[in-house]
């Protein structure tokens, strides 16, 4: 099995990977505060457009994506099965399966699509930002924040996106192995989960230790020098790029 490309910075020379990541950053909050209030179709056309010019700007392999989308699928579906019984309305006219209601399928798409669109910019910030960069940034926007140690918790944050990735690649490397050992055709469902849980706990707990060794040896400290962040003029229109598409959807008619 090919290894998860979600949170992992793919290097490449696209508008994207050069943009401030001051900028960037901003530009997925505003993005991700617009989706949360798409109600009309025209809006998630637009957040979606939005992405998939990112996605293609910034040169990244949108199968590949899309197939480690189904990492997020259970989420999905456990919220579109709850919504669709759990939301009081009219039911679905000859639908074969009783207790669906309308409102709850419509509500259930609507949280879909937005987890999606989400999903998607973080995947194009991850993308093209290193987690050094990504931790200067947030540490950056938050040091005028007061009583916050801005570098230790940029470092925790960092340190956060960096097991997201670990956990996934050992995930997709201990299925393989237990594939080639046929070990999936185990009939009992604990036991199989408890041939994956158990491993990949020890195993994140063990490198955990080895990056804790890894920064003691080399003597870390939060007192560092401060980088240097530089802004282009396209950065600015990115920016209002994103801010457009904000104003758009909270003011444009949902009917």
């Amino acid at each position: 099995m090919a290894p998860v490309t979600f949170f992992h910075c793919i290097p490449r020379d696209t508008l994207l990977h050069r943009m401030d990541a001051r900028l960037k950053l901003l530009c997925l909050v505003l993005l991700s505060v617009a989706v949360s209030f798409a109600v009309a179709p025209a809006h998630y056309l637009a957040a979606l457009c939005a992405v998939m010019a990112a996605l293609f700007t910034a040169e990244l392999p949108l199968p590949a994506l899309l197939k480690d989308m189904k990492i997020f699928g259970v989420i999905i579906a456990i919220v579109l099965v709850v919504d669709a019984f759990s939301i009081p309305g009219p039911p679905i006219p000859n639908f074969p399966v009783p207790g669906v209601s309308l409102p709850g399928v419509v509500t259930g798409l609507r949280f879909a699509g937005r987890l999606t669109i989400i999903i998607m910019a973080c995947a194009v910030m991850t993308g093209t930002t290193s987690l050094l960069t990504f931790k200067n940034v947030v540490e950056w926007y938050l040091r005028p924040v007061p009583f916050i140690p801005e570098a230790r918790v940029a470092m925790m944050i960092n340190l956060t996106f960096v097991f997201i990735p670990l956990i996934f690649d050992q995930y997709v490397e201990m299925m393989s192995a237990q594939k080639a050992r046929c070990a999936d055709l185990r009939k009992n469902p604990i036991r199989r989960i408890s041939f994956i849980v158990l491993p990949l706990l020890s195993r994140t707990l063990r490198r955990t230790d080895e990056i804790v060794y890894a920064m003691e040896a080399r003597c870390y400290s939060e007192t560092r020098t401060r980088p240097r962040f530089k802004t282009h003029p396209a950065d600015w229109l990115i920016l209002a790029a994103a801010a457009a598409a904000l104003v758009f959807i909270l003011y444009y008619p949902c009917a």
